[in-house]
């Protein structure tokens, strides 16, 4: 990378801990070093534009946030604008129920999915709020393992009444993280595919950066960022 680079990432500003997602979008870019992030706010159709290089879905009530898309006039512009041409998109939780192709345990009458991603979600899989916990999951992508100061395979999830994926249904879909629960089982929480990414926790509740500067990372091979 030659010189300082800028980018304008979007967050959606609906639900979740969008402020926490910001403050770790900044902290990691001071990290990767001569990354400059402007974050700004998706609120409204006209705050969905080619000027963005990469959006961030976070979490909340996915039902709430795909009527908020609806009511707005969003849906369309938002499935446009991930579907576009090195576009990144990433997913946090209801974000990863929104980009999913299918949904188990879906609302009657359905709600909005940008009919990204080619996996199977299960909606709430971990159980209600109350069943929300935190553990360490397992890390299956290299550039991944390393944060400043150690290297590990590992990275202390957050899950807040959380989503998960049943299955891949693409070979073009890249797992990126597992859970290993209490009967040995192992449950996909973290997946990839093209410049789409999800996660079914929260790595803005952590002070660990890895995944943010994973975005970034994703956004400055897929964009043509802003040297300045």
């Amino acid at each position: 990378m030659t010189g300082t680079q800028m980018i304008n990432i979007g967050v959606l500003e609906v639900q979740g801990a969008f402020l926490e997602h910001k403050i770790s979008l900044v902290r990691a870019a001071r990290e990767l070093n001569d990354v400059i992030v402007n974050v700004t706010e998706i609120r409204n159709p006209s705050h969905i534009t080619d000027d963005l290089h990469g959006i961030i879905i976070p979490g909340g009530e996915s039902t709430a946030i795909s009527l908020f898309l609806k009511r707005n006039e969003m849906e369309e512009p938002l499935r446009s604008w991930v579907k576009g041409n090195g576009h990144v998109t990433w997913g946090t939780c209801a974000g990863m129920i929104l980009l999913a192709k299918e949904t188990e345990h879906q609302k009657n009458g359905g709600q909005v999915s940008l009919m990204c991603m080619d996996t199977i979600v299960s909606r709430n899989y971990f159980g209600r709020q109350i069943n929300s916990f935190e553990a360490d999951l397992t890390i299956t992508d290299s550039d991944l393992i390393s944060k400043p100061g150690c290297i590990s395979d590992l990275f202390h999830g957050v899950f807040i009444r959380a989503p998960a994926i049943l299955k891949t249904t693409s070979d073009d879909v890249k797992v990126l993280a597992t859970l290993q629960r209490g009967d040995n089982s192992t449950v996909i929480v973290a997946a990839k595919q093209g410049n789409q990414l999800c996660t079914s926790f929260h790595p803005e509740l952590t002070e660990d950066t890895r995944w943010h500067r994973y975005f970034i990372q994703m956004v400055l091979k897929s964009s043509n960022s802003i040297n300045i």
